[in-house]
């Protein structure tokens, strides 16, 4: 195995390790209670013992995640080209798109109830919520940052604007485009817990408020680390599809040519 990347899983693992062996010895030795502050023993222990419940829940919470993360790309890319494309649309949609984020989703929450139901529904348009605004943004700023010039020539050349789009502005606007989405791949999970709060009877978000109602802190503790894994698993899945849409990017190629040098 390459030495880059021994190290790349031996420092955080034993980081982790470390980190855990002081929570086990602080719990054991001060004799906090398993409600206050349960010790990495006995979450393991309930995680081994709950594992299928726990991942039947988590399947729940991936499944609002999923469809509100489609819906989040699909709508910030369409309406990213729209608002690039035209000046009036940027005027028009500009500001409600600025206001919509603005307002604290939390709030919205009970609205969503009422509007579109208990359950797969609300949860979903939850994580919309969350994730379509950094979408929208960098794919504006992508599409933005093409350079003139070379829009002016292939204009100059009889290229329609869908062409330019597709020919100039939207390769351009790739590495924006995947650090936008990256962003919402990592809010959409946290969407769809805060929607279960109030908007489900299943998934982790339930699940997590259920166990801390029951002072049932080991198995909140669970929740909490399963939720934790499934979001850095996210978080790797998109690095790894930007490496293979984005493999020509600087970023790609520095990282390629440093774990080389570490061979």
């Amino acid at each position: 195995m390459k030495n880059g990347m021994i190290g790349s899983i031996f420092w955080p693992l034993l980081s982790g390790a470390i980190g855990l062996a002081l929570w086990e010895g602080s719990v054991r030795n001060l004799g906090i209670p398993i409600y206050l502050l349960p010790a990495p023993s006995d979450v393991l222990l309930t995680i081994g013992k709950q594992w299928p419940y726990l991942l039947t829940q988590l399947a729940i919470t991936m499944m609002a995640a999923g469809l509100g993360l489609v819906m989040s790309v699909i709508f910030g890319l369409t309406a990213g080209a729209a608002i690039t494309a035209s000046r009036l649309m940027d005027r028009m949609l500009t500001p409600w798109l600025v206001i919509a984020h603005a307002i604290p989703k939390v709030v919205v929450a009970p609205l969503f109830l009422v509007w579109f139901g208990f359950g797969l529904q609300s949860e979903t348009f939850f994580v919309v919520a969350f994730t379509f605004f950094p979408v929208i943004v960098n794919t504006v700023t992508g599409l933005k940052s093409a350079d003139p010039e070379q829009i002016l020539m292939v204009r100059a050349m009889g290229a329609s604007r869908a062409q330019v789009l597709q020919t100039i502005q939207f390769p351009n606007a790739l590495p924006s485009i995947c650090a936008g989405i990256k962003l919402a791949v990592t809010l959409a999970p946290v969407g769809a817990v805060i929607g279960e709060f109030v908007a489900s009877n299943a998934g982790l978000g339930h699940l997590l408020i259920r166990a801390v109602g029951d002072m049932d802190t080991p198995l909140a503790f669970a929740a909490v680390a399963v939720f934790s894994v499934f979001g850095v698993l996210l978080w790797r899945a998109a690095e790894w599809v930007e490496r293979l849409v984005l493999p020509w990017h600087p970023s790609q190629r520095e990282a390629f040519l440093l774990r080389d040098a570490t061979t």
